[in-house]
């Protein structure tokens, strides 16, 4: 197991230029004890950790105090080539460890989590690979606690015994086999060796033996058996194979295909009249002679025999001969029944010129659907894109992708979060990715609507249930959702009383109107969405319990905009382009102005978000909007910036900090690709124009890749 193969790759890492402020943030946004510290060159050389920090805070060391000045020099470090050990859990430093590689670059980090997910990879390849030599061993094997109930069976024994269950774990031994004598023998506590009894026609040769810990507790029984009764009718056998082996010779000889044996050193022994037509070969040539031979003559184009030397099992190739035949041949060993060493190979030749058209054909169909495939995905992001779907940031990008997988199956969903995230715009995109998206999507605001007129909307309503009621009565939501989708808003808003009656619809698909009698068939999905915590409602007793937990099947909780601050500058743009359309105008908004914004805690989240774009198209007579345009509540947050920090800025040359003013401003697609290409060709690194961005380094790989600008390997 290489460090290499379980590391933590492209760690975040600090530069001993940057502050005990920016260490700070990295080390609470992340989560992490430690960070390591590099050079220009990406040299590991120091490591902070959050001791680090706390020591210098509590020494009142100013926020701009470089990490080199605190970082720790003398470090363990491992080699990205070295092998793990178990004994490596104790050197972590600060639960993680720097790994370099051969000329010092760090490469990655190890954390105690990398270690257990290595050694339980080793642990499962173990155990698979003793299943499997415990599935092929030839002799039956079957093992039993104390109680008579096994803990293991294998083919042989399966075959043997004349058992054909396929799931026989923890079954008592005495359901599987009748026989008193060999049930007695399989359950006895004693060690009991070579014992011959005849079973179900077969005569069986016994080794039984308890299986004893190390601290001498006895906690089962194994037995390993075997059929002897070949062995003993071995000599009317011999007769039988010799003729078998003159009848073989008439068949191989009759056969179409080219059939070929060899020794276990892959010596040709017997070949076919058919083998010697599909390769021009005569026997004399070939007899006596290794397939290999044929092979360095160009006879063949590889030797099968060899193939199956050395990888002990049946093996089929494409050969190509001389002549132009293209053959389907297939080597199968033959095993030494004591040794299971391979005694000969039978090689099973057709030939496949015929077919080679239908397989070009198949494969330029398989090329053909990979094609459609690929432009299927392309398709789906644009649709996204046209929805209005945002997600730049990791954590909407995860609950897009749980959506598109959750979609397709028709469980019910409750979306999670606070007011204005965007709970109905993912209601609508599973709706319409979902088989039901050729049915409705009905759409019921629990909170918007008095609990007296709330039941007569879900339900609705028989003639003349009560005054005011239409004259033929009225259908209610939860019928004309019948088919498609049904999207409870505010769920937590529903009266006690409606909490009962859904209840009952979803548990048995029907629904009765009020002031009738007569139950209706319905089929939706349920899609609930709520901003309110409903565990502390259930523990209050004003949320149902039994409803809580047959809506909350698949939670997705979306986080609100202050959270997932990568989300801000594609938002404004999508939002901005959408009210330049619809008011024809051409507004912008000041790099001064994004970055108030971006320092904005978004009570409203996207809501607001769109409301305060849309106000300041339209109430703006400058072509650009700036800080003054602001409303007052964005304007009253004074917080630094988390995206754009000073000493990022002021990291570069006057032209670059106007270059980061024009990429910040809201510009088009083709304008931000240029300006970004032009960054790039100068830093070349990814990490470096992040740095002077003020951003991740994910977030200037993934931009990159949008707009198609090779990267720098």
């Amino acid at each position: 197991m290489k460090v290499r193969d379980y590391m933590t790759a492209n760690p975040i890492v600090l530069y001993k230029e940057e502050t005990i402020s920016r260490a700070a943030s990295l080390l609470l946004e992340n989560r992490i004890d430690g960070l390591p510290v590099v050079d220009e060159a990406y040299k590991l050389i120091g490591l902070v950790t959050k001791s680090h920090v706390f020591r210098a805070m509590k020494n009142h060391f100013p926020e701009e105090t470089s990490v080199g000045t605190l970082m720790q020099t003398r470090l363990v470090t491992l080699y990205d080539d070295q092998q793990i050990y178990e004994d490596w859990d104790e050197e972590l430093e600060a639960g993680r460890l720097p790994v370099i590689n051969r000329s010092g670059t760090l490469v990655g980090i190890l954390t105690r989590t990398d270690i257990l997910r290595a050694f339980e990879h080793q642990t499962r390849k173990t155990i698979s690979q003793l299943d499997a030599i415990l599935q092929s061993t030839y002799h039956g094997i079957v093992a039993v606690d104390l109680t008579g109930h096994v803990l293991s069976i294998n083919q042989a024994a399966e075959r043997l015994l004349g058992i054909s269950q396929k799931d026989m774990f923890r079954i008592s031994i005495s359901e599987l086999v009748s026989d008193t004598t060999l049930l007695n023998l399989l359950l006895s506590l004693e060690k009991k060796q070579m014992v011959r009894l005849d079973y179900d026609g077969r005569k069986l040769l016994i080794n039984h033996t308890p299986i004893v810990t190390d601290n001498g507790k006895k906690i089962g029984m194994a037995s390993v058996m075997q059929d002897i009764t070949e062995l003993e009718g071995i000599s009317q056998e011999l007769t039988a194979v010799q003729k078998l082996n003159r009848e073989l010779d008439t068949i191989i000889e009759s056969s179409h295909d080219g059939i070929v044996v060899t020794d276990r050193s892959g010596v040709i022994r017997h070949f076919n009249q058919a083998f010697s037509r599909m390769t021009g070969v005569p026997g004399h040539e070939a007899i006596g002679r290794q397939e290999e031979e044929l092979e360095r003559r160009g006879i063949i184009s590889q030797a099968v025999s060899k193939l199956v030397l050395e990888k002990k099992k049946r093996v089929s190739v494409i050969q190509h001969v001389a002549n132009g035949s293209v053959l389907l041949s297939t080597g199968t060993p033959i095993l030494d029944d004591e040794t299971g060493d391979i005694l000969q190979i039978v090689m099973n030749c057709r030939d496949l010129s015929q077919l080679n058209k239908v397989k070009a054909e198949l494969e330029e169909a398989k090329q053909l659907s990979e094609r459609y495939h690929s432009e299927l995905e392309v398709l789906r992001a644009q649709q996204m894109e046209i929805e209005g779907v945002i997600a730049e940031s990791e954590e909407m990008r995860n609950i897009l992708q749980m959506c598109m997988r959750i979609a397709p199956v028709d469980t019910s969903i409750l979306i999670l979060g606070e007011s204005g995230v965007g709970k109905g715009v993912l209601a609508k995109l599973i709706h319409q990715r979902s088989d039901r998206a050729r049915g409705p999507f009905i759409s019921i605001n629990c909170g918007a609507i008095p609990g007296t007129l709330l039941e007569s909307e879900l339900f609705g309503y028989a003639p003349g249930a009560f005054t005011g009621a239409q004259q033929k009565g009225k259908p209610g939501l939860i019928e004309l959702a019948d088919g498609g989708t049904l999207f409870l808003d505010e769920i937590g808003e529903l009266p006690s009383d409606l909490q009962v009656k859904l209840l009952t619809v979803l548990q048995e698909k029907r629904v009765t109107r009020i002031g009738d009698v007569k139950e209706r068939s319905v089929d939706f999905r349920l899609i609930a969405a709520t901003n309110a915590n409903l565990v502390d409602r259930v523990q209050a007793g004003t949320f149902r319990e039994d409803l809580y937990y047959r809506i909350n099947v698949v939670p997705i909780e979306v986080p609100p905009l202050r959270k997932r601050k990568e989300d801000l500058f594609p938002m404004i743009r999508y939002f901005l382009g959408k009210f330049n359309a619809k008011y024809q105008v051409d507004k912008r908004i000041s790099y001064e102005a994004f970055e108030r914004m971006q320092t904005y805690t978004w009570p409203g989240n996207v809501r607001e978000l769109e409301n305060i774009i849309e106000r300041l198209v339209v109430t703006t007579v400058d072509p650009v909007i700036d800080v003054g345009h602001l409303p007052k509540t964005t304007l009253d947050h004074q917080v630094s910036s988390v995206a754009f920090p000073a000493e990022h800025k002021e990291s570069g040359s006057d032209q670059d900090i106007q270059m980061l003013k024009r990429i910040d401003m809201i510009l088009t697609p083709e304008q931000e690709k240029s300006q970004l290409l032009s960054l790039y060709e100068k830093y070349q690194s990814t990490r470096k124009v992040a740095k002077m961005l003020g951003v991740h380094q994910s977030t200037v790989v993934r931009r990159l890749n949008k707009y198609g600008i090779q990267q720098k390997k």
